[in-house]
This record gives structure tokens, C-alpha cells and sequence, in this order.
């Protein structure tokens, strides 16, 4: 029986062992963002602060370390960075990919919960928090464990999903996998509600958003996204024939070019309260 996603996704087993074990699913649903839309989303990330020529940056939840390879021609060479994710896998991913570049030559790295950071109050100038305190049963601990560590003047910036993000894509697995209406996933933690959760532990919040729109050509990268995740990654045979059959009506609907919707940003936190 599949499992509800509300569940699975904020289930640490799962997330270090299957969904983020390695970043092959992760992969899948990027995929669509690179192929089709505006891309320099970690390029736009980096842009949205002014960098110390020498700082300490943390990033939590750093995944396969995709950001500090994209956006490594935006920032200083001379940071320090620490990269901490749930899973080991990606943790081992993310220190080969940015160690291998040029770039950097302070990098270090280990496993670590956001709601438990190990570190000492007051250690970094940035830290960076991608999609990530939705998985959190308390956003919130996270929260208070990023500004704990912050240094005074320092900033988290901290990125988020709005309700309506990929909701075209949402609607066609509810019509194959039933389930409710919108993200559920990330619905813990968005543009909407991240606000006031930020705002009591900080005292300044900035919300940005990224402005973007996916439009899609092959639907077999519609397929490979919905199936990269809960409930389609434990979907039976006849699921996937009816996943195949939905998307292939989306595509023929719509003149062979499916338009995905975006609403993705981060939030500028200053000021730890």
C-alpha cells in the first residue's frame, strides 16, 4: 500500500534510504526545471545577497551541492563552507562535486538534522536552506536552529514553494493517484505560511520571488517526475498505464506542449530575535 505523503516525506528513514539516498530522484524532477524554464535558479539565489570576499557559509540540507556549482562563478572563492544534509549519500555527493572544482578549497561536510544542528551559537555569516524545512515534523525547530547559529549580522536565506507551484502537474497525478488538492508536500512550510513561523525568531523577513513558467514538450519527463516520489514511486502496473494514459490526454489537450506553473522564492532572514 502506498503510503500518504504527508507522512512519507517527513519520514527520516525514507528520506535518508530511499528518496535521498543518492540524488537520482531529485534528478528527475530537476530535470523538467533545467529543460524547461528561465534555469540560473542557484545563480538568482546567490545574487539576492551581497557575499563577503571571507565568511562562513552553512548550508542545510545541501543535497547533492548542485548550488555551489552553478552559482560558484557569483561567489567569493574564500569562503568557508560546511554542507550538512539528513542523508549520508548526498552528503558524499555534495563534498566530491564541490571539491572537485577549482573554486573551492574550504569545504567541509557532515551528516546533520536541522532541528538539531551540531555547531556552536553564532558560527556563520550565511547560512542557506533550500526546499528543505518542509520535511521538518516542526519547521519551526529548524528555524531556531538556523538562527541560533547565525552570527548577528549575518542572513539565512531560505527557499520555499508556493501553494500553486507545479499545481498543473499536481492535478494530473491526483487524477491517477487520488489524494488531496495542492502540495501537500511542502504544505508544512511556503510562501504563505513560512512568514510567521520566520518572523518568531527573526526580526527582519524578505520574501523574493523567482518568476518563472515550464513548458513542457515531452511527456515522458512529465512521467519521470511524477514518478520520482510518493505515492508514484510505489505505484503498481496499472497505476503507471493509467500515468501514462493522463499524461498523454494533457499533451494532446493542450497542442503537444504542456505549461507547468511556478511559484518558488526565498525568504531573507536578518536578525535573530
Amino acid at each position: 500500500m502506498v503510503q500518504s505523503e504527508p507522512n512519507t516525506w517527513q519520514d527520516d528513514k525514507y528520506l535518508q534510504t530511499v528518496q535521498y539516498a543518492d540524488s537520482n530522484r531529485l534528478s528527475a524532477r530537476a530535470n523538467i526545471h533545467a529543460k524547461y524554464g528561465r534555469g540560473g535558479w542557484f545563480s538568482w539565489v546567490a545574487s539576492q545577497l551581497d557575499w563577503r570576499c571571507e565568511g562562513d557559509v552553512l548550508e542545510v540540507g545541501c543535497g547533492a551541492g548542485w548550488f555551489w556549482g552553478e552559482a560558484a562563478s557569483h561567489l567569493p572563492a574564500r569562503l568557508r563552507l560546511r554542507l550538512t544534509d539528513l542523508s549520508h549519500g548526498m552528503v558524499t555527493e555534495a563534498l566530491n562535486r564541490v571539491r572537485a572544482s577549482a573554486h573551492w578549497n574550504q569545504v567541509e561536510g557532515c551528516v546533520a538534522d536541522a532541528s538539531t544542528l551540531p555547531f556552536p551559537d553564532a558560527g556563520f555569516d550565511v547560512i542557506l536552506a533550500s526546499h528543505m524545512l518542509y520535511h521538518l515534523p516542526d519547521p519551526l525547530d529548524g528555524v531556531t536552529e538556523i538562527a541560533r547559529v547565525l552570527r548577528s549580522n549575518g542572513t539565512a536565506v531560505i527557499a520555499t514553494n508556493g501553494m500553486s507551484n507545479m499545481r498543473e502537474l499536481l492535478d494530473l497525478r491526483r487524477s491517477v493517484f487520488g489524494g488531496e488538492h495542492g502540495d501537500q508536500v511542502s504544505s508544512a512550510f511556503t510562501l504563505e505560511n513560512g512568514r510567521p513561523i520566520l518572523e518568531a525568531v527573526f526580526k527582519t523577513v524578505e520574501l523574493r520571488r523567482y518568476p518563472d513558467l515550464l513548458v513542457c514538450t515531452d511527456p515522458r519527463d512529465i512521467i519521470d517526475y511524477l514518478t520520482s516520489s510518493p505515492p508514484g514511486d510505489g505505484a503498481s502496473e496499472h497505476q503507471i498505464e493509467a500515468l501514462r494514459e493522463a499524461v498523454t490526454i494533457a499533451f494532446q489537450k493542450s497542442g503537444g506542449r504542456f505549461t507547468v506553473t511556478k511559484d518558488v522564492g526565498v525568504f531573507l532572514c536578518r536578525g535573530a530575535t
